[in-house]
């Protein structure tokens, strides 16, 4: 048989074209040709040098920053084919109409070991909206985010070198900026520094602008050439607050115990500022001048909430935590009146029903004591017995009067009351209680 086909050479090229399709018969069955479509492919902007040129800028219009490509080609090649290896490309020199608006550019697609004829793009044109540039500086304010540094120190000062930049972009989006931020870390910092730091740009609304309009601005600082002065203020805790009043109460009627809550605060300021505070008696006072606590005509207690920054001096502030109101409460007394605090735990509970439970709502209650100013002067709570009657209070939260026995000389100048909270007692079982132990 071997000597016929060589003897006869158009069995010979019979039998190469019976192999061949053979073959191509094999590679149908294990590596077809298929159709693919793939999405979310980016598009890549070229030569906007060309647009810049003309004192343009250029932004994709919404929804034409990615295309979809459909390739044709043996599975093999396909199945290595991905959003990362297939580039989509649009020349701004091949824009059709710069009359138009939008402009409408041709997409260019490769896909590796895909020929060209067998690509298909969607869209094929990608709307491209040109508008003018323009330049704006803006003010760079420097942030310590929600980092904090060392126990004991908080931001003091944060400044920013350089002060400003220059924003070039499409003036829509440079219209709509709104702040820029040189962000630093100062994370268990504990001295005074000098950082690098992060820039965000911030619209109207407050969004941060993200990398899509990012990459349409350019800034005349680069953003690892911005540097932050970091300087630190020491926190010192239980400074006391005082208060003066100012005027006087209604014909009769005589300033009583005036009180701040809260009492201490904590302040943070420079090393300087502090040293100065603490020579002028580390305290806080709400002068009398500043009359901010006015008891003028006043006949019964007054409350007034007063703004606690006014009356730090220069280089101190609040620590971060504390509220920058406090509340002055000065207690209005008839005159020959005395007001005791006698605290609610001494005050003894009758009439309590087995299985229930009785709290005062306050630690404290207001006891107000009418007698002569000799025997007012050494009145003591110690002198005072208290009592509540608790029978046929309900469950619940109740006002109730406190009987006040007081020595022989005086008297009550008004009721007291005291709120209490009334509970059925839980029991466990026993089973429950050994339960419980283990």
């Amino acid at each position: 048989m071997r000597e016929r086909l060589l003897e006869h050479p158009v069995l010979k090229l019979i039998s190469v074209l019976i192999a061949f399709l053979v073959w191509l018969a094999i590679m149908n069955v294990s590596n077809p040709v298929i159709t693919r479509t793939i999405s979310n492919i980016p598009v890549n902007v070229t030569n906007a040098s060309y647009i810049e040129s003309m004192n343009l800028s250029y932004a994709l219009a919404e929804g034409f920053d990615t295309v979809s490509v459909t390739v044709e080609a043996t599975r093999s090649v396909v199945e290595k084919l991905s959003p990362n290896n297939i580039s989509a490309n649009v020349d701004l020199t091949q824009i059709v109409d710069m009359e138009s608006d939008p402009v409408m550019v041709p997409v260019t697609v490769s896909a590796p070991g895909v020929n060209q004829s067998n690509i298909t793009v969607t869209p094929r044109n990608i709307q491209i909206r040109l508008e003018e540039m323009e330049s704006k500086d803006f003010v760079i304010n420097a942030v310590a985010g929600n980092s904090t540094p060392a126990r004991g120190y908080e931001v003091g000062t944060l400044t920013s070198y350089p002060e400003k930049l220059a924003i070039r972009g499409p003036r829509s989006m440079i219209e709509r900026i709104d702040k820029v931020q040189a962000e630093v870390d100062v994370s268990y910092l504990y001295q005074d520094s000098t950082l690098g730091a992060t820039l965000h740009v911030y619209d109207k609304n407050g969004d941060e602008l993200g990398e899509s309009r990012m990459k349409y601005l350019s800034f005349s600082v680069d953003e690892e050439d911005i540097r932050v002065r970091v300087t630190l203020y020491k926190v010192v805790a239980d400074i006391p607050i005082y208060a003066e009043t100012y005027g006087e109460p209604y014909p009769g009627y005589q300033t009583g115990e005036i009180t701040v809550t809260p009492q201490t605060i904590s302040i943070a300021g420079s090393d300087e500022a502090l040293e100065d505070f603490r020579l002028n008696g580390s305290r806080i006072l709400i002068s009398e001048e500043s009359q901010a606590v006015d008891i003028s005509g006043a006949s019964e207690d007054v409350e007034i909430r007063v703004n606690l920054p006014d009356y730090l001096p220069a280089g101190i502030r609040l620590a971060d935590g504390f509220s920058e109101t406090v509340v002055v409460t000065v207690k209005i007394l008839e005159y020959n009146t005395k007001s005791l605090e006698y605290e609610t735990k001494r005050i003894k509970k009758q009439g309590l029903k087995e299985g229930l439970n009785a709290v005062f709502e306050s630690a404290v209650a207001d006891i107000r004591v009418k007698g002569s100013d000799n025997a007012l002067r050494n009145l003591t709570v110690d002198q005072i017995e208290a009592y509540v009657d608790l029978k046929g209070v309900p469950l619940g939260t109740s006002t109730i009067p406190v009987r006040i026995d007081l020595p022989e000389g005086f008297s009550l100048a008004e009721d007291v009351m005291a709120e209490i909270t009334v509970t059925e007692t839980t029991v466990l079982s026993q089973a429950e209680d050994t339960e419980g132990g283990k």
